[in-house]
């Protein structure tokens, strides 16, 4: 086990053998596209650098960011290989683009000529950009009927070269939706359009994790993977399809018990009292670390392979859970949040579900203060 940063009790243990599984597991069921990991929001919580450095070991050429500074820092960290600014960008960035070596989403005309200004203004000729389309997202790209002016307007660039086409799809996770078939058919026509005009594509890419195991006909050659990289199943369809690891494991040690008396109150408020003699477990976590304070109603942790139920108001800095029917549990007891493993799990999924959110949200919201620790 080695750890990035700091000695608190809460921590987000980030399992590099599940990463690698995942990623295997993942590239076996897609064949031939190749694979772009989506590491995006520091690998959504699981620290992007780390996380880039597995996956380039396991052979992964492609990697996803949002920003320009979350590309910054793998540069600097000493990544290699095509880094892609997937989330947009303004012309103030584009010198910086060029000069971290990114293929960015050129997503409306500004965005090209932006880019193509900066590209001549470094001497470059035919530096690589990928055009996004929105074929129905109603996100960042090019719509088809603005997609003429785009080919006009990119024919013009020496600077730039078309390298790939892409498109985000909206509704990937459930099979009963017309939506992704619709939105590979305006698709097909675009990349149709761009070929006659000359421009044809190496790269295209339409599949998110959802679409790389439910929809074969979305793969082309190159598929975006990121939440199942992480182990978790962006719905039920894609868990039943392949077998994931979760590779988070959010974890504390408790810090105190204290035994009270049946109509004790509990934290702020007395939203919980006890309505038996209890045993109170206090933890150092809290929702600046990104525990939610909505998971007071109804959450559970692990501790000693048991069971236990959160209760009364999340703190900033400490959650209160009743030990009564946990014996033998003693102060410094490792007490699992979510993740683990086998019978000792709790799915960050059904911690999502009871803070009313997605486990994207409750991975990403992990906070900075919480050390990332590396095993495996």
């Amino acid at each position: 086990m080695d750890q990035i940063s700091g000695d608190r009790p809460t921590l987000a243990e980030i399992n590099r053998t599940a990463l690698r599984e995942n990623y295997a597991a993942l590239k076996a069921l897609i064949g031939e596209p190749e694979v772009m990991a989506v590491i995006k929001a520091d690998a959504y919580g699981h620290g992007a650098v780390e996380v880039a450095r597995v996956l380039r070991s396991e052979g992964c050429r492609h990697l996803g960011v949002a920003t320009v500074q979350e590309a910054s820092v793998l540069r600097a960290a000493g990544i290699d290989g095509k880094i892609y600014l997937m989330a947009g960008f303004f012309e103030s960035q584009t010198a910086d683009i060029i000069d971290l070596q990114l293929t960015p989403f050129v997503f409306d005309q500004s965005a090209i000529s932006g880019l193509e200004q900066a590209a001549r203004a470094r001497g470059c000729i035919g530096y690589p950009v990928h055009l996004k389309l929105d074929t129905g997202a109603t996100r960042l790209g090019v719509c088809f009927d603005q997609l003429d002016a785009a080919i006009a307007q990119l024919r013009r660039c020496s600077g730039l070269r078309l390298e790939g086409v892409c498109t985000l799809l909206a509704d990937a996770g459930n099979p009963e939706s017309s939506a992704t078939s619709d939105q590979l058919e305006v698709f097909r026509r675009a990349i149709a359009k761009l070929e006659r005009a000359g421009l044809c594509p190496e790269m295209v890419h339409a599949a998110n994790s959802a679409a790389a195991v439910l929809r074969p006909d979305s793969h082309f050659n190159l598929v975006r993977i990121g939440l199942a990289l992480y182990g978790l199943a962006p719905t039920p369809t894609v868990q039943a399809r392949v077998s994931l690891q979760p590779v988070m494991t959010f974890k504390t040690r408790l810090l105190q018990l204290k035994s009270v008396p049946a109509g004790t109150g509990v934290s702020y408020g007395r939203t919980f009292v006890t309505s038996r003699p209890s045993v109170i477990g206090v933890l150092p976590v809290g929702y600046a670390d990104g525990y939610r304070r909505g998971l007071q109603q109804g959450a559970e942790v692990l501790i000693g392979g048991r069971r236990a139920p959160v209760i009364g108001a999340i703190c900033m800095d400490l959650t209160m859970i009743d030990l009564t029917d946990v014996p033998n549990a003693a102060a410094g007891d490792e007490v699992i949040l979510w993740g683990g493993s086998k019978e000792d799990m709790i799915s960050v999924n059904e911690i999502a579900r009871l803070a009313q959110t997605i486990s994207y949200e409750m991975l990403c919201t992990v906070g900075k203060r919480v050390p990332r620790v590396y095993v495996g």
